[in-house]
């Protein structure tokens, strides 16, 4: 209005203005007076200030003072943080900190990896373990060639299904040997910053062709009366590893303490030495120790389970290549893509996110599936979703690598994205876990307010605790969020900083 005003005085003083139509309007508006031209521009200028502070007050997340209070209270100085939680069905911020303040976010990152392989693979994509055979003579057979396409959930009880289907296939014998393939994979060692991470499984190998996460599973059952030794089982047993050692049984109830060492012999076998201690009143206790020749110990225990089936094999268990002749005998599948992310959210496992990944890659732009093949579809699936390149930097797809970064800002658009894609969204909210009922939030928020509020993907490493999901207040509203603390405390342990702040925030008037 008052530019208008200005306009039709400047017309009314200006006798040139209205005998010379033919001008422009731009000539017109240079034949004002100059004091009208001076009020003109002030004007544009005060309303565009105005304006764009208003807009900014706007933008101002309503429960930032709530937030401040929280972060004043329950977060150490030598602590950052980026936090951001939103209005999940409108998006409207409703209290952040640092949210585009990359950070790393261990396993919260798993979030990213399933949604980009539920959109990129597809819920009811199956990983294939084939069988080709040659020189079939009725149910006799040459080699056995077993090809692996990456299945990260082939465990024991999936090998037994497979024998039953060659035995149903009229399998009877191999007369050469079993050939295993693992060429679909090209894959990197997993990025522990852990100098000698050891037999831990926590650090197993990935490969197209693995069984049982890639471990072994060591039971110590204690002896009868203290001073016997203690009975040291291998599950699954095969002819990959060999077993020794001395577990002492003592008094009382002490549970199992073990040393283990690992020595891998000429032929890719493994000789698996424990030492230590157990209770005579502790129950029995498995410790599970990773593989260093996934697709041989896969082989070996296929040629145990097919012995124990009545199928002879004359010949060993060795790595080579799948020949284009080669006839096609069984085709196993995994469960669907969907159940693995289920797994992969509530167990947090890193081995699962990592063959996920170099599945991804193999899909999307052709065998050997590696690791940057993976990231590259995760990074796609990242740009899809409204992140953009600043707010993130990715070197692995289980969040075990410290140099993985994303900002909360990022997890809360891929958190959004993912939840509004009908594709795959109920697969993918299922894969979280329930505030004190399952996965790893089945100990934690299980006060009356928070219990199966928040579905959420936790974060955890030395230094490092976050907190990426879904949650429902008193009022009703879903509220989507992500909660990322980084200690720079050297030497600092676990810390729980992120879900501390998360507690809070459902007491505080944002939940009201």
């Amino acid at each position: 209005m008052f530019i208008l005003f200005l306009y039709n005085e400047a017309q009314n003083r200006s006798g040139y203005a209205q005998t010379n139509w033919n001008l422009s309007a731009s000539n017109k508006l240079l034949s004002f007076p100059k004091f009208i031209l001076a009020f003109l521009i002030i004007g544009i200028i005060s309303i565009a200030f105005l304006h764009s502070n208003a807009y900014a007050l706007m933008e101002v997340p309503p429960f930032n003072a709530d937030l401040d209070k929280i972060l004043q209270r329950e977060l150490p100085g030598n602590c950052e943080i980026s936090c951001q939680i939103a209005d999940l069905d409108s998006g409207r911020i409703l209290m952040e900190k640092n949210p585009n303040l990359p950070l790393t976010p261990a396993s919260t990152l798993k979030v990213v990896t399933s949604a980009s392989a539920l959109q990129e693979l597809g819920p009811d994509y199956r990983f294939f373990t084939n069988i080709y055979v040659d020189e079939i003579k009725a149910g006799s057979v040459g080699d056995l060639f077993v090809k692996g396409y990456g299945d990260p959930h082939l465990v024991t009880e999936e090998l037994y299904a497979l024998v039953r289907e060659l035995v149903d296939a009229g399998l009877t014998d191999v007369r050469g040997s079993i050939i295993v393939d693992d060429s679909y994979f090209n894959p990197d060692k997993p990025l522990d910053d852990t100098k000698d991470p050891g037999y831990r499984s926590y650090d197993a190998l990935y490969s197209a062709l693995s069984i049982n996460f890639n471990s072994i599973k060591i039971v110590v059952i204690p002896g009868p009366v203290p001073g016997k030794p203690a009975r040291l089982l291998m599950d699954p047993f095969s002819d990959y590893a060999s077993l020794s050692g001395h577990v002492q049984t003592v008094p009382g109830a002490q549970q199992v303490k073990i040393d283990v060492s690992k020595k891998v012999t000429n032929n890719e076998r493994e000789h698996i030495v424990v030492q230590g201690t157990v209770g005579v009143d502790s129950q029995s206790k498995g410790k599970y120790v990773n593989v260093e020749s996934p697709s041989i110990y896969m082989g070996n225990v296929l040629k145990e389970l097919l012995q124990k089936d009545g199928i002879r094999v004359k010949g060993p268990v060795i790595k080579g290549s799948t020949p284009s002749g080669a006839i096609p005998y069984v085709e196993h599948k995994s469960m669907p893509l969907g159940l693995i992310v289920y797994w992969l959210g509530k167990l947090s496992n890193n081995f699962i996110a990592e063959q996920i990944c170099l599945a991804m890659g193999a899909h999307s732009h052709g065998a050997p599936g590696t690791r940057e093949k993976g990231l590259d579809v995760m990074r796609r699936f990242l740009a899809k979703a409204g992140v953009q390149e600043k707010d993130y930097s990715l070197v692995d797809a289980s969040g075990l690598s410290r140099s993985d970064r994303i900002s909360a800002s990022a997890l809360l658009k891929t958190l959004r994205f993912a939840s509004q894609n009908f594709y795959f969204s109920p697969e993918f909210i299922s894969s979280l876990g329930i505030s004190g009922v399952d996965g790893t939030l089945k100990e934690k928020f299980d006060a009356d307010n928070t219990r199966r509020r928040i579905r959420a993907k936790t974060g955890t490493l030395r230094g490092v605790n976050a907190l990426a999901g879904f949650g429902l207040g008193k009022n009703g509203k879903p509220i989507v969020f992500a909660i990322m603390v980084n200690s720079s405390q050297k030497g600092v342990g676990i810390i729980n900083y992120a879900d501390r702040i998360m507690r809070a925030i459902f007491n505080s008037h944002l939940n009201h």
